[in-house]
């Protein structure tokens, strides 16, 4: 049973520690489960803080399937901040389960999110803490199953020394398989390496134990050579759930209190992009875009607004303009929850994907900023990366926002582009700053107070596996602060635009892990031991660390970075992710030709899809395929998108509402006298004045005014009206 009788074991310290919340659990909206009332117990590792990880949206779907059903119960554990890793190991006492305070190690299995790379010290934190061996081939019979999932599950070979078993691609019905299996043959006593090798039979699963692995003699990498057991599968083939739908995004389960970064209820609204952006890993792996059903997500923001006291709620995809009804969408969500006061986030929007009406919609409820991908500054860039959108269309969304009251806008670029040259990298400021002269001007003629916000926030690329830029070099640290100088130069005369730029040192260790074969496991080990932790963070990053276990395995850093040759087998090679096997070539050739590639799933020369089923139903174009690999049925897709349009009752084109003109402004001859009056001490003209302005007011009750009457919830806004003397 859980331990809630018993005083937790961090009781009598965890008041010394940094925000305490991360490490309790007792949040609104948990689930305690019997534990001796269940055939398999699951233990959600994320290894990032609670103030991260309780925002992650796969988290939320596993823990509400894990726990509806009856036969699993699932349980959250986070990685622990620094100084609370100081008090348990100063007081041997292990990480523990939110919701149960039980060891990891009391678990059947432990399942990893893996989001990130420089998260993997972590891992070994938590398992370190947990009192779980930290290789795999050192577990034992009655230690749990060690899992991981996630994107950078698709590149495993750093981990594969530590990690038992990797789910590759979608995790929704996977991992309840898993944990079922495991925990019956561990019943029947069957050992724990033929659990493994059970394991290793299930498609989409792979257990790295059972893969033998060879040089490659183009790059001198560690490759994935053969299985070592008769009827394993090579590759391993990703799952996929075909229909969201059949597993509704959780409009319940724990709310994170103010230690969570992202304090509102997001629902992913689409998995998959049809973008084709060729640095985006996330956009190849999760092909193709599948849809949930407009009203599920309208009925589960509603009930979560209801049931959790959230005042804001966000729809997320990978490109959350690109859904393909997300205008009537926005206007039935802002119908919804507009009477309820909150603000409402659109996430991942695309410069070509706001409409007027779209926007018109968005401030009906609370929103202050708006963000967008331009990823480079200079348009033949844009073609190399495949971003099918121009700085004209940028600007014209810009008009549009700071039209309507948004006061600020974030721009994310990248610098390490192939091909990138030195006016590529010049050219993100201007493009910030033309967006805020677009902002300033608009901003006059609808007299709304103050120049407008603009955020230029740069990232370093790396080039990430099963992308076009697999094969491209990493930009060296030298030649990264270079082009940073450049854009710290060209802020100087950017007035009102804010430079912010990534440090350059964690994503060169990103890269090398990102591209990393089995052989860095060693190094990581080491890395662990001698002290690194939350590698992402810039203020806790010991560079210096990694260097020594990088000599001291006599392993070079520069071997991952460089250019790979595209006939070279890579330590990836055995993930499939749904790819046909010469397109990422392609891909890539186009890009260093500079050469677009038009978006899949529309119609040729569509930038977004229509809003209503009138326009729609007219449009006989086929849709577009550019033949990837992943098997896409377009004619049901178009049907689909038909069927969402009816049910959000968009069957006829919108009309643009008409923007309110603002009134002018008196003649400055009439006002001049009064104001030349008042700075003069002139009291006859300043009364003879009032009078005139009152003369047909009622006359005034004496005694204090009454308060003003506000309603709960609703803005307050001050105006001051200056006048120049």
């Amino acid at each position: 049973m859980a331990q809630s009788s018993s005083p937790h074991p961090y009781a009598e310290f965890v008041h010394r520690v940094e925000k305490p919340a991360r490490y309790l659990g007792g949040e609104y909206g948990v689930t305690r489960k019997d534990w001796d009332g269940v055939k398999a117990r699951i233990c959600l590792a994320f290894p990032d803080l609670y103030d991260i990880g309780m925002s992650h949206l796969g988290f939320k779907i596993l823990y509400k399937i894990l726990n509806d059903d009856p036969r699993t119960l699932g349980e959250r554990c986070y990685a622990p901040w620094v100084d609370m890793e100081k008090e348990l190991r100063a007081r041997e006492l292990p990480l523990v389960s939110l919701e149960s305070a039980r060891p990891l190690s009391d678990f059947d299995v432990v399942g990893f999110s893996l989001q990130f790379e420089l998260t993997y010290t972590n891992i070994l934190t938590m398992l370190d803490l947990g009192r779980v061996p930290l290789l795999s081939s050192e577990r034992g019979d009655d230690d749990p199953l060690v899992i991981a999932g996630g994107p950078t599950a698709t590149h495993p070979e750093p981990l594969a020394t530590i990690i038992d078993a990797f789910v590759i691609g979608d995790g929704e019905e996977r991992t309840t398989d898993i944990a079922l299996l495991w925990t019956d043959l561990k019943k029947k006593g069957v050992p724990r390496n033929d659990r493994l090798l059970a394991i290793a039979k299930l498609d989409g699963v792979y257990v790295p134990a059972f893969y033998a692995v060879a040089i490659d003699p183009d790059t001198g990498m560690e490759v994935v050579d053969r299985p070592e057991v008769p009827g394993l599968a090579l590759p391993i083939r990703r799952n996929m759930v075909d229909d969201l739908n059949r597993f509704p995004f959780p409009h319940d389960g724990p709310v994170g209190g103010p230690e969570a970064i992202f304090d509102r209820m997001s629902i992913e609204i689409a998995r998959g992009c049809t973008e084709g952006c060729r640095f985006c890993q996330a956009g190849m792996i999760y092909r193709p875009v599948r849809e949930r059903d407009p009203e599920q997500i309208v009925d589960t923001l509603v009930k979560a607004v209801k049931g959790s006291g959230y005042d804001g709620v966000s729809l997320t995809s990978l490109s959350t303009a690109d859904y393909s009804c997300i205008a009537p969408l926005i206007q039935k969500v802002t119908e919804r929850l507009a009477p309820e006061k909150v603000s409402l986030g659109v996430s991942s929007l695309r410069a070509y994907g706001l409409s007027e009406n779209v926007l018109d919609d968005m401030r009906k409820v609370r929103a202050s900023g708006v963000t967008f991908a331009p990823e480079a500054g200079s348009q033949r860039m844009r073609d190399v990366v495949n971003k099918n959108v121009t700085e004209e269309q940028l600007m014209t969304t810009a008009e549009r926002i700071f039209s309507r009251g948004w006061d600020s806008m974030k721009l994310y670029f990248m610098i390490g582009l192939p091909t990138e040259e030195e006016p590529d990298v010049r050219e993100i400021v201007q493009v910030g700053k033309r967006a805020r002269e677009v902002g300033k001007r608009v901003r006059k003629e609808t007299s709304n107070a103050g120049p407008p916000k603009v955020t230029v926030s740069v990232s370093t690329h790396v080039p990430k596996p099963h992308t076009p830029f697999q094969w491209c070099a990493m930009d060296t640290e030298d030649r990264v602060v270079e082009k940073q100088r450049w854009l710290s130069e060209e802020a100087k005369g950017a007035k009102g635009v804010e430079l912010r730029m990534h440090d350059s040192r964690t994503s060169w260790l990103e890269g090398v892990f990102a591209r990393g074969d089995r052989k860095l496991g060693r190094v990581l080990v080491r890395a662990y031991r001698n002290g690194a932790r939350f590698d992402s963070w810039e203020d806790q990053l010991k560079i210096d660390v990694w260097e020594e276990a990088f000599r001291a395995e006599g392993i070079a850093p520069a071997d991952y970075l460089g250019t790979i040759p595209v006939s070279a087998r890579l330590p990836w090679s055995h993930i499939d992710v749904g790819l046909e096997e010469g397109f990422l070539v392609r891909e890539y050739r186009k890009a260093l030709k500079s050469r677009l590639s038009p978006p899949c799933g529309k119609a040729a020369g569509a930038f977004v899809h229509h809003t209503n089923l009138e326009d729609a139903e007219k449009d006989h174009r086929k849709l577009v395929c550019y033949d990837c690999g992943v098997a896409c049925d377009l004619s049901a897709m178009k049907s689909e998108r038909l069927v969402y349009l009816t049910k959000l009752g968009a069957k006829k084109p919108r009309v643009v509402e008409p923007k309110p003109v603002p009134a002018p402004p008196p003649p400055r001859e009439e006002v001049a006298p009064a104001i030349a009056a008042a700075a003069s001490g002139d009291a006859a003209s300043t009364t003879t004045s009032a009078s005139t302005t009152t003369a047909s007011a009622p006359a005034k009750k004496k005694g204090p005014a009454p308060p003003p009457r506000i309603v709960q919830g609703a803005a307050r806004r001050t105006r001051f009206v200056c006048a120049k003397v």
